[in-house]
Order: C-alpha cells, then structure tokens, then sequence
C-alpha cells in the first residue's frame, strides 16, 4: 500500500481526482434512497447556472463583450471570479485527501497555490490591463512580429488549456461517478456540454457569473465543514488538533501504512508525526521543481491572464488580484481544517477503502457531520459536496475552454491568418466555432482517457505555462532588447522542452521497471512461504495461500512483459528523476529567450520600446469598457 500511495508522487494534489482514476472504486457513498435527492440538487444548481447564462447573453453586444464582458467587471467580483477559476477540486478534493492521508505535507501545496499570485500581482496584472485587449498574445504581439508571435503563444496557450482541462474532466467524473453513481461518460459529457453552453451563449460574463457562485458555495460550504467539526470542541483550536495526534485510527494509519517497516515509533508518537512533515514528500528537489513551475506558472496562465482585460484599467487589475488572494487563501485555512477533520472523524483507513488517492476525504466527512450514511441530513450534506464539486469543475473547465477559444479565434485566426483585420461579426463567428471545437476536442479527450492517469498533465500545463509563456512575457515586458526570435524560440522550446522532460520522466510507464518490480514482489512472497514451511515464520493456511496466490499473480505479471519492452519514447528506464521538469525547463525558457533575442536582435522590437514602456505603465490609449 505505501509503494501504491507513494507512487502519485506531487501530482496527486495538483491532478484532482485524476490521480488516481485507473484506481477508481465502484462503490458509491449517496444510497439508492437518496439518489433523487440528490440529482433534484443537481439539477437545481445546474437550472440556476443556465440562468444565469440566458442573462449574461442578453447583456452581450459584440466579441469584445464575449471576451472580456466589455471590461466592465468591477474588481471585487473579478476578484472572486479569479478565484473560482483558481479553486478547482484539486483543493477541495485532492489536497484535502493529502492533509486527511499524509497530515502537515498536504498543507505545503495550499501554501503553494497561494503564493503563485504573488508573481501575478508584482509582475503582470497592471501591465497586461494597459497593454493586452483579450489574449496573452495580444501583449506580446504589442512590440514584436504580429502573426509569429500571435501563432506559437496561440499555440502553447491552447495546450496548456488542454493539459489543465483534462484531469479537471476526468478526475470530476470519476469523482461524481464514486459518489452518485453517474456514469463516468454521462458526466463528462454532461461537463462538456454545459461547459458550451456557458462560453458560447453566454461567453465573458456567464463565466464570470458562474465562477462567481462556484466561488462563493465553495467557500460557504468549507465553513460550514468548519463549523461543524469545530462546535464539539467549542472552537478551543489546540483541543481538536490533541485529538488528531491521539486518534487511534491515525496513530494504526501512520504505523501500519506511512512508516512500513520503520514503525519503531509508539502510537502516541505516530500521532505526533502525522502534525510534522516528511511524511509524504521526500524528494526535497521534486518539490523545488513543482513549487517553482506552480508558483510561476500561474502567472501565465491564459485563464487568469484573460480575467485582467475584464476590468476598466491596470489600478482594477491589482484589486482583482488582491481581492482572489484573499478569497483563495481564506478557503485554504478552512481546507486545512477539513482535511484534520476529515482524518480525525472519519478515518484515514476508510477513506483509502472508498478511494486509494483520498479525493473522497470531504466528501465523507460532510456526510459523517451530517450524521451518518444512513441519516437524511447527512446525505443531504454530501449532495450539496457533490453538487457543489460539480459546480467547481464545470466552472474551471469553462475559464479554461474560453482562454483556449479566445487563442483559437482571435490569436490565430483574426491574428495570425487574418492579420487582425476581421469585421465584428467575422471575429464573433470565429470565436463560436473554437468555442464548439475546444468543446469536442475536450470531451473526445475526456472519454479517451477514462481509466488512465492523467495528473501529471496538470503539472505539465504549469511547467508548459511557467517554461514558456512566463519568460516570453517577463522578457517582453522588462527588457529592452528582447525581440521576436527570442520570444518564438522561448516559447516554443520551452514548450517542447517540458513535454519532452516529461515524457522521459517517471511519470510514463517503464515496463521493465514493473517487470523488475514483480520479480521482487515474487521473490519476497517465495521467501516467506519457504520460511513458513520450515517454520521458522508463524502464518494461518489462509495467510499462506493469500501468499501463494500473489505470488504466482506476480509471476504472471513478470511474464507477460517482453524482455526488450520500452516506454512510449523507447527508453527502458526515465532520463530524469524529477517528475515535474520545471527545474530544468523555466531556466532553459528564460535562457533560450536571452539567447535569441541577443543573436536575432529586431529594430522593430526596440523601436516600440519607449511607446511600450510608457502603456506599460500609465496605460495611455487603454481601450476602455463598454457601456452596461
């Protein structure tokens, strides 16, 4: 069981439920009895989402009103905005399993998620709201060559949506399938399609509608969890974190399933350790490299760039991002609190029953406070979870599906083919369509990868987002020099560069290395039968043909694998040892960017530099937002 867990290594946390969807169980936690309840919640969410979106495309008046809902959204809600676009389930779900399974480590990412807006507030938010209009590209695209720029930010843009929209649907239906019982195509389907709806009828401003109340039922209900696992301990904080070091439940988890066969620790002890880190993250490097790819990546992602050219000027861009760090990090102190809870009360042991990577922890835990699985209040709890995860993912897949369509219609084809010279209507059309094919290529992806394990993907779209587009942008901004050919070359090794890191990575599949692993497996299970036989180990007929049964699996497992099999790129073993590459890949961006730009110099980058940098800071010319 610890070589499973540990198997998941950083992405667990990043990749939702996704994790560890090959792993899914079939088991559901709502009961038959309830499942019109809660499909009545669903629906009621989902009427009040559509809605919402009938308004918001009444309001619409042209494309610039379904890209940026006419820059017109005022900081605070563009702030809370930011924030449901930010706070996928990979927090509410995936990083409350890590706390409710590893303890203090799974605090480490909530601290991470946090500080990457800290680049976004110094580094980009004003001066994108004074040099953008809808796109990343836009702002590149201010001092450099046009189409080249437009075309390889369009196209990194567009796979860094895809890489963070497909665990997003895949871990979400296996979420919703673990605890209603939808069927895992049905729901990605149904993501899909609402996610369409959003983005191509109601465009900027339902999505900003809809990331707005995921935001704020996310968040109301993470207190009420709060709230009610707290309300026995009479909100005495130092009390309810005693009981999580003297749980017994913990204490026998730490022991039997963290510490193997290093559990020379007392129980009181194991207790204890679960309040102190190591016991999930032991690669210090592996977690320098996804903080650095996560901490900076954030700043270019096109989601969140695209929700700074939705306020009226730069002063309103900083707002926004003041506002989503509060919001974010005020919904990750209740997580950290769910997580304990999660643990305390219902159990380590029996969230890893329901699911090996612990994306069921709050979920549980809501129907636990509620007052069991058996009790109306408590299944009334764990709907509104669903519901509620439900929300949180169709909100992020429809920031991320119009980020991708905005590349789509505006970078590449008004842009680049057309070379920014489209009417209204044409720009409003072109933006429908790659609304409609993100949707398809989405939903084939999500269906495609049923079963599989997808969380390092997540993890790629930062190292994508944090080793190509981060070092073009800063580049662009800050420095004088920097020119096309650096902006194409970082943007496109940097690209290449992670994808190829990651794909001759631990994260891909090494057959010889589980060929290795089951011989082991056999030869450690032999053993001990061979010491029971001469009775120098004491096992039950049953533990002995438990042994017998595993070990002849292993055998089979060893030979069905060719001697000479590979990975997907040929490799019998991974090149590196990290499984994020940013460590390697955000140096390499910056320097390919330096590099080019410094042997390619473009008269026309340096020429546009003084009228850059003075829109850069006072915003001189800034288009302003529509009237509503």
């Amino acid at each position: 069981m610890k070589q499973r867990l540990g198997k998941t290594g950083a992405g667990l946390a990043l990749g939702l439920a996704a994790s560890q969807a090959a792993q899914a169980q079939t088991t559901t936690l709502v009961s038959d009895n309830n499942r019109l309840m809660t499909f009545g919640i669903f629906a009621a969410l989902v009427s009040l989402t559509i809605f919402i979106t009938y308004l918001a495309a009444r309001r619409n008046r042209g494309v610039g009103d379904f890209y940026t809902a006419g820059g017109g959204i005022a900081p605070r809600m563009n702030g809370l905005a930011i924030a449901g676009d930010y706070l996928s389930a990979a927090a509410f779900l995936g990083v409350s399993g890590l706390i409710a399974l590893y303890g203090l480590d799974g605090i480490i990412y909530l601290v991470g998620f946090f500080v990457s807006f800290i680049p976004v507030l110094i580094l980009v938010a004003e001066p994108c709201r004074n040099l953008g209009k809808y796109t990343l590209g836009d702002v590149l695209a201010f001092r450099n060559s046009f189409r080249a720029t437009k075309s390889v930010v369009a196209i990194s843009s567009i796979l860094v949506a895809l890489f963070y929209m497909v665990p997003q649907i895949v871990g979400g239906a296996v979420i919703i399938r673990a605890m209603i019982g939808v069927p895992y195509e049905t729901s990605v389907i149904a993501v899909g399609v609402l996610m369409l709806m959003y983005v191509m009828f109601g465009g900027m401003r339902a999505t900003t509608a809809v990331q707005i109340l995921k935001a704020a039922l996310l968040i109301g209900f993470c207190f009420a969890l709060v709230l009610l696992s707290w309300i026995p301990y009479g909100f005495d904080i130092s009390h309810f974190f005693r009981d999580v070091a003297a749980s017994q439940g913990i204490q026998r988890h730490v022991l039997d399933t963290l510490m193997g066969a290093n559990s020379a620790l007392s129980p009181q002890e194991a207790g204890q350790r679960f309040l102190q880190p190591g016991l999930y993250l032991k690669n210090p490097l592996e977690q320098i490299s996804l903080s650095l790819a996560l901490v900076l990546g954030t700043a270019a992602m096109p989601h969140i760039l695209m929700r700074f050219f939705t306020v009226a000027d730069a002063k309103s861009a900083r707002k926004s991002a003041l506002y989503a760090m509060f919001a974010i990090g005020l919904c990750h102190l209740l997580i950290i609190v769910i997580g304990f809870s999660a643990a305390l009360n219902t159990g380590p042991l029996a969230i890893l029953g329901l699911d090996k990577g612990g994306n069921l922890a709050a979920p549980m835990l809501a129907q636990f406070l509620g007052g069991g699985p058996e009790s109306l209040l408590g299944n009334l709890m764990l709907a509104l979870v669903a519901a509620v995860s439900f929300a949180t993912i169709v909100a992020v897949v429809a920031g991320l599906t119009l980020a991708a369509a905005s590349s789509l219609a505006h970078d590449v084809y008004v842009g680049a083919i057309r070379g920014g010279q489209a009417s209204e209507r044409e720009q409003a059309n072109a933006a429908r369509i790659a609304t409609l094919a993100m949707a398809i290529v989405s939903i084939l992806a999500g269906i495609a990868a049923k079963g599989q394990n997808v969380a390092q993907l997540v993890g790629l779209g930062y190292a994508v987002a944090a080793s190509a587009n981060l070092p073009a942008l800063v580049m662009t901004l800050y420095w004088r020099r920097c020119s096309t050919a650096g902006v194409v070359a970082g943007v496109v090794g940097g690209t290449l560069l992670s994808i190829g890191l990651v794909l001759a990575s631990p994260n891909m599949t090494y057959p010889l290395q589980q060929k290795a692993q089951a011989v082991a497996e056999q030869t450690k299970l032999e053993r001990s039968l061979q010491r029971a036989e001469r009775g120098e180990l004491t096992a039950t007929q049953e533990k002995v043909a438990a042994w017998r049964r595993d070990a002849d699996a292993a055998r089979q497992r060893a030979a069905a694998i060719p001697p000479d099999a590979t990975s997907i790129l040929g490799l019998s073993e991974p090149l590196i040892d990290l499984r994020n590459p940013g460590l390697i890949s955000i140096p390499v961006g910056f320097l390919l960017v330096l590099l080019f730009s410094l042997l390619f110099p473009s008269k026309h980058s340096t020429a546009r530099w003084s009228e850059f940098a003075v829109r850069r800071e006072t915003g001189i010319g800034l288009a302003r937002p529509s009237a509503h």
